[in-house]
């Protein structure tokens, strides 16, 4: 059987000119909010009107398919929900591939519905534009594989951080309480605690980053707030560990390094942060094993 991998991603523009277009497909042709367009704006100038996220998938997307090459008649795409290559146009080359059966992974590793909610949809809205039917399993999270946990200690234990006077904070994006969010709530706090287990942190904490500008409930406590009642306690040096985040973006090069690195230095703290796994060959071997652990 033919089976196709396919990666899901949120992404990214790739220039400044993007950004306008970009931004309109995610208000779905609305107006775009004055503040979103300032404050993207503003991220992309940051690094030159490209996201490394870019570059990093592209990569991961080549090193998977080269593992799953090994293990049968596997081909792997990107899907993108806000950008190219879109949902719709790597169902269509699946399609024309003839592929028989599809694996599709939102690349975010923690079990959401939000997640599930906006990737599931409209991948079944192309197949269905696209009079496309096979077999699909649709995998929503992965942190509870044991070769996802290792990637995120090997990076911690390679960065090989200080711990005298320092909190290490690990952070994954906020989400809004119009869904039932226990379950990624759970499965961040659990992975989290599990890595400061292994790799034997002593002073460590858990937050929330990235939260929006729109509804009132939000997944809580935020990294600011932990932050704070550490500084109270005499802690000087602040380490993120983005674990809710696979590869570099700007939810992490803005939001957290240049946002809440900023109120850390100004509340007189040292700022550092541990990279994700981003396209390390253990990242890649985490899809691989995935999809051969699910069929």
């Amino acid at each position: 059987m033919r089976h196709a991998v396919l990666l899901m991603a949120y992404g990214s523009p790739t220039s400044l000119d993007e950004v306008p277009e970009y931004l309109s497909g995610i208000y779905e042709g609305k107006p775009v909010p004055d503040y979103a367009m300032t404050e993207n704006m503003a991220k992309y100038r940051m690094v030159n009107g490209v996201s490394p996220s870019n570059a990093i998938i592209d990569s991961l997307v080549k090193k998977v398919g080269d593992i799953m090459k090994e293990h049968g008649d596997y081909s792997v795409y990107l899907g993108n929900k806000h950008w190219k290559p879109s949902l719709e146009t790597a169902v269509k080359r699946i399609k024309e591939d003839g592929m028989e059966a599809i694996t599709a992974i939102p690349i975010f590793p923690f079990e959401s519905r939000n997640v599930e909610n906006s990737y599931k949809k409209p991948l079944e809205e192309a197949m269905l534009k696209e009079n496309f039917k096979c077999k699909v399993n649709f995998i929503n999270g992965f942190s509870k594989l044991d070769s996802y946990l290792t990637a995120w200690t090997k990076r911690i234990q390679e960065a090989n951080p200080s711990q005298e006077g320092t909190l290490f904070l690990f952070s994954a994006h906020s989400l809004p309480l119009f869904q039932d969010e226990s379950g990624y709530n759970r499965e961040y706090f659990a992975f989290s605690r599990k890595i400061a287990d292994l790799t034997g942190l002593k002073n460590y904490d858990i937050g929330y980053q990235s939260r929006g500008k729109y509804g009132k409930t939000w997944l809580e406590p935020s990294v600011y707030d932990v932050a704070s009642l550490w500084e109270n306690r005499g802690i000087r040096k602040v380490t993120t560990i983005p674990v809710g985040f696979v590869y570099d973006h700007l939810e992490i090069k803005y939001d957290l390094d240049h946002e809440f690195g900023g109120w850390v230095a100004d509340h007189g703290m040292e700022y550092s942060r541990i990279d994700p796994p981003n396209d390390s060959i253990e990242m890649a071997k985490v899809f691989a094993d995935l999809v051969l652990s699910k069929l």
